[in-house]
């Protein structure tokens, strides 16, 4: 059965392509032929956004998919993110990923929002609502199975866009994020890497982000319990809501692989961590 509340359902007929029966929720493009091409933008806006997107082998039209919407930070762009975010697992689930571009600013660096968005209404929350309803419109895609991945200034705003589309998402994954909290519309689970030594993002960013999920969560900020995801060893918050727990896992990796001092980078291992946690979130 559905996460999704019958008044969300009926709010998804019309913004995302997704249909509810009396047993499920399915996207509507279940059972339909793909596109001839696998598409690279969406509209936002009367404006084309960048994207890349990868579907498995064999992709089938008649099995729901997973879908994981994964967010650069503010200096590399998706193809960068892709390679080294390391999400596309040839073991699990098949999915659906998508990794779209942000605007740049005038610096010449990234941004997800425009200056002076509240919280609850970031640009490019609109621009995650659009991925969405185009996949699911084009693809089978599993509406209970939609997760969401950032580094950065991605993981803000992934962890941000929990709260402002938790009745969408099931599961995030984030790595040296903070968080603008606004109403929060339902309970998301979440994976929540930051490095104690990162200056540019600053763990009180990252303890901000955790505190946030758990009270989104319903969780007891008293009650974790030492959990292992992949090489990280990490606090599990869990107690009030088993199926939406809080995993936070702060790491250790000072040095990259070609030896320079990086506490923010996106540690060894963490892309496989992530799809394993999703794994778990049937």
């Amino acid at each position: 059965m559905s996460r999704w509340s019958a008044a969300v359902l009926l709010v998804l007929l019309w913004s995302t392509g997704i249909t509810a029966t009396a047993e499920a929720a399915r996207s509507a493009g279940c059972g339909r032929p793909p596109p001839a091409s696998v598409p690279d933008r969406v509209m936002l806006d009367e404006r084309e956004r960048s994207l890349i997107a990868d579907l498995p082998a064999g992709y089938e039209s008649g099995h729901p998919h997973r879908l994981v919407v994964a967010f650069h930070g503010r200096t590399n762009d998706n193809a960068q993110v892709r390679a080294y975010y390391g999400l596309e697992q040839p073991a699990g689930d098949p999915t659906i990923f998508v990794y779209p571009l942000a605007l740049r600013q005038a610096d010449g660096t990234f941004s997800w929002a425009d200056p002076g968005d509240k919280p609850d209404s970031l640009r490019d929350y609109r621009l995650f609502d659009a991925i969405v309803a185009r996949f699911a419109g084009d693809y089978c895609v599993d509406p209970d199975r939609i997760f969401v991945v950032g580094h950065s200034l991605g993981a803000s705003f992934v962890n941000s866009l929990a709260c402002a589309r938790g009745d969408l998402i099931r599961g995030v994954g984030s790595v040296a994020g903070g968080v603008q909290r606004s109403h929060c519309r339902g309970s998301v689970a979440a994976l929540v890497l930051h490095n104690p030594a990162d200056k540019l993002v600053p763990f009180s960013e990252g303890e901000r982000a955790r505190d946030a999920l758990v009270a989104q969560n319903g969780q007891d900020e008293a009650a974790a319990e030492p959990a292992e995801v992949g090489p990280f060893e990490c606090e599990r918050f869990a107690a009030h809501d088993p199926a939406n727990p809080v995993l936070w896992c702060p790491h250790h990796q000072d040095q990259t692989s070609r030896g320079r001092y990086y506490p923010h980078q996106w540690p060894s291992g963490t892309g496989e961590a992530i799809m394993d946690f999703f794994e778990t979130l049937k």
